[in-house]
């Protein structure tokens, strides 16, 4: 018997030789498993965004957390989820940038609230403490920073002195 003898899968553009039911080995393992001859495995893209609950607005990770969840931010298992959304939809990020969100939700991977800037443009734009207060000129506690209420250290860190006077009055005590 030649090649061209030989019994062919039944699947459309499948040429190897039929074992069962008319199907290859593959083909027929896939019935087995699936149900589906013609099943295919989920790609990653598949995996990531039966993962992803889409809100009117964010799109929110489902799946792992970064680092047991102390960051906040989702992990796919390689990668931040953010960033593989990112570069799913809108392909890579620049070199020398990182992502920052607009919506401020960590967990939100919708592409449309992801901007490229520098570490630098990422950290101002932060919700930290003493970056809100570098933002605002005003502490913690509310003062001014300006004028006879600020000290600038020799290492360019600014200090109020409002609050400096605070926390020596409680160490004295």
């Amino acid at each position: 018997m030649t090649d061209a003898d030989r019994p062919r899968c039944a699947v459309p553009g499948c040429e190897r030789e039929h074992s069962a039911r008319g199907w290859c080995n593959l083909h027929y393992q896939r019935y087995l498993a699936h149900g589906d001859p013609l099943w295919k495995p989920p790609t990653a893209a598949d995996r990531f965004w039966a993962k992803v609950e889409k809100t009117d607005s964010c799109w929110i990770w489902k799946g792992g957390l970064h680092a047991g969840g102390r960051t906040g931010y989702g992990w796919t298992g390689r990668q931040l989820a953010h960033r593989f959304a990112y570069e799913l939809m809108r392909g890579p990020i620049p070199e020398g940038l990182t992502l920052d969100h607009l919506c401020r939700v960590r967990l939100c991977v919708n592409p449309d609230h992801l901007e490229p800037v520098t570490a630098e443009v990422n950290t101002l734009r932060g919700e930290a403490p003493n970056i809100v207060t570098h933002r605002t000129g005003v502490c913690r506690r509310g003062h001014r920073l300006s004028g006879a209420n600020l000290y600038i250290a020799p290492n360019g860190r600014q200090r109020c002195l409002a609050c400096v006077a605070i926390r020596d009055r409680g160490r004295k005590r």
